[in-house]
């Protein structure tokens, strides 16, 4: 499946644009609920410069990216589960595929756990300011267009890892291009 921008109808940008320059946080899943729509729908409405999918069958291309996201000095990875929130900055580590999952299973691993990498439809760089900040994430989205987890460039003192920022845009690039 072939995941990519769709230009909004007028009225579903005004409210795109009216929720960018709102005060309040806005990420993905508020303009989705404003739009009335999944929050993958939503993200493919969003202006091409915020936001650009990885091409390509997610299913086939899930092991290059997340290992290319495990190459960054810092990431801090969301999960967003019946209204909590969980954020654990850290190295990501390596996995590898058996018995239809990604498994992270090192040892010195912060991050484990097993990745249902054929429930991920799309995936999406996004630079979308957060609270006034920069902020650069790359978004997984699954089958019934939720966002499953995001992975955050990684940050020291509040601002974004200047390597993390660089490995963000090439990742992007490469990935989107």
């Amino acid at each position: 499946m072939i995941i990519d921008h769709i230009e909004p109808a007028a009225e579903e940008a005004a409210k795109i644009a009216e929720m960018m320059s709102a005060k309040y946080p806005v990420t993905v899943s508020t303009v989705a609920k404003k739009l009335e729509m999944t929050e993958l729908e939503a993200a493919r409405r969003m202006p091409v410069d915020m936001i650009r999918f990885v091409k390509g069958d997610m299913a086939e291309r899930f092991d290059e990216l997340w290992e290319a996201l495990c190459d960054w000095e810092k990431a801090t990875l969301f999960i967003i589960h019946g209204g909590h929130v969980f954020e654990i900055a850290a190295k990501l580590s390596k996995g590898k595929r058996a018995q239809g999952y990604y498994n992270i299973l090192a040892k010195d691993a912060v991050v484990g756990g097993h990745l249902n990498y054929e429930n991920v439809a799309a995936a999406a760089f996004m630079t979308m300011p957060f609270m006034g900040r920069e902020s650069l994430s790359v978004q997984f989205f699954d089958n019934d267009g939720k966002c499953s987890f995001s992975v955050y460039a990684g940050r020291e003192n509040h601002q974004i890892i200047e390597s993390v920022k660089e490995a963000f845009m090439r990742d992007r690039d490469s990935f989107c291009a």
